[in-house]
């Protein structure tokens, strides 16, 4: 840890300008008295990957997650609220990696065919599982604190998917702030088994009901989380540095 704090003081001190992803992590790096500007230029969605790529709805409410379960990504809570359920008509399918471990312990809840282990997929299919499903499962844990600073850049990716999003995450951090923000889904804790069984009941509710909304962006939000933007706004800062 105090290796790491060396290393980012050096940078802040030496560097002309210093970019962070999200606010408190700009925070932290203002902490070292850098020598340039901090500024905050988030990730961003590119919604040109998905054209022409199609939402079919499906007899059974599929979520989808896409990724690998680095660090203190945890599935179970997620799974043991889909068990708890009760529901037989919810897939869960998760493309990528899936820990050995995992896969023992999931035998035990009976799911059947209501989980699917895919391999990792190509990009492009990748997407299409995302485009093509009810709701895509978005997992980040608290890892002490940094859950909360840290969005996962998943999460542009399934903005960009404009499906309905179930996130599992720090209720207080980054990536809870910006699901509310674009009214994209749902925001439970990471670990919270209740809260996310209501969360599936809920959205599969509204799904058989019809009322299961598509996820779409405005015209406004898509222009200020498009990665052309964030572009523009990188650019500006290495112009002001001439």
């Amino acid at each position: 840890e105090k290796a790491l704090q060396q290393v980012v003081r050096l940078i802040a001190r030496s560097a002309d300008a210093v970019v962070a992803v999200s606010e408190p992590i700009a925070d932290e790096v203002r902490a070292f008295d850098p020598a340039g500007e901090v500024r905050v230029i988030p990730n961003g969605c590119d919604f040109d990957d998905f054209a022409g790529l199609e939402y079919r709805s499906g007899e059974r409410f599929r979520f989808s997650h896409t990724g690998s379960f680095f660090g203190k990504r945890d599935p179970r809570p997620f799974l043991s609220a889909l068990a708890a359920s009760g529901l037989e008509d919810v897939v869960a399918r998760f493309a990528g990696d899936f820990k050995a471990a995992d896969r023992e312990w999931v035998e035990q809840l009976g799911l059947g065919d209501r989980l699917e282990l895919l391999p990792y997929l190509p990009h492009r299919e990748a997407l299409e599982l995302q485009r093509d499903s009810e709701a895509n499962l978005l997992l980040l844990p608290e890892a002490a604190g940094r859950g909360r600073i840290v969005p996962s850049g998943k999460i542009f990716e399934y903005l960009a998917a404009e499906r309905p999003i179930l996130a599992a995450v720090p209720t207080d951090g980054a990536a809870a702030d910006l699901v509310r923000e674009t009214g994209a889904g749902v925001v439970v804790a990471p670990d919270d088994e209740r809260g996310l069984r209501e969360a599936i009941l809920g959205l599969h509710a509204r799904w058989r009901a019809g009322r299961l909304t598509n996820g779409y962006l405005s015209d406004e939000q898509r222009r200020r989380l498009s990665r052309r933007t964030r572009v523009e706004e990188l650019a500006e800062l290495l112009w002001s540095l001439k």
